[in-house]
């Protein structure tokens, strides 16, 4: 396997694992994989747009899964009233692309998910805001990293 598709695939595989997303993912690639940083963001960027669709595929098995177990089910009654106030602030549309663009644990598109999902927001219209928020959190992400590692650091060591 090439080296450009190994480090694709990594890519891929960490912007997917919940929590993590591409708040990890783009600074792996850039500082540990020493991928070229535009080809780092894009594949970053379109491995955490494909989060949303995925999650609508598989939603019904996933969510049915999960709310057997009593942590999931207080997480996503703290989810709601911890989303509640951006929500009412900007509306759903816009509070939800919001949450999703903070690039802190706990926001990102599964919670966005989630969220859409609490809220009973269209599909179509859950997965444009939270693409727009994934967008935001890569472009943020994407900053930091060049920044930090590219700047910062490359200084330090």
């Amino acid at each position: 396997m090439s080296i450009l598709l190994r480090n694709i695939l990594h890519i891929f595989l960490i912007t997917i694992i919940p929590g993590v997303e591409v708040r990890g993912a783009l600074p792996y690639a850039i500082g540990i994989l020493k991928m070229p940083v535009w080809e780092a963001l894009l594949v970053a960027t379109l491995a955490n747009l494909c989060i949303a669709p995925l999650f609508y595929l598989l939603e019904k098995p996933l969510l049915a899964v999960a709310s057997r177990w009593a942590w999931f089910q207080h997480y996503r009654t703290r989810l709601a009233v911890r989303s509640k106030s951006s929500l009412a602030k900007y509306g759903l549309f816009i509070g939800l692309a919001l949450f999703v663009a903070i690039p802190l644990p706990g926001t990102g598109a599964y919670t966005g998910c989630l969220i859409a999902e609490i809220t009973r927001m269209k599909r179509g219209q859950a997965i444009t805001s939270i693409s727009l928020g994934v967008l935001g959190a890569c472009t943020i992400v994407f900053l930091v990293s060049v920044g930090v590692i590219k700047g910062i650091l490359a200084k330090w060591f």
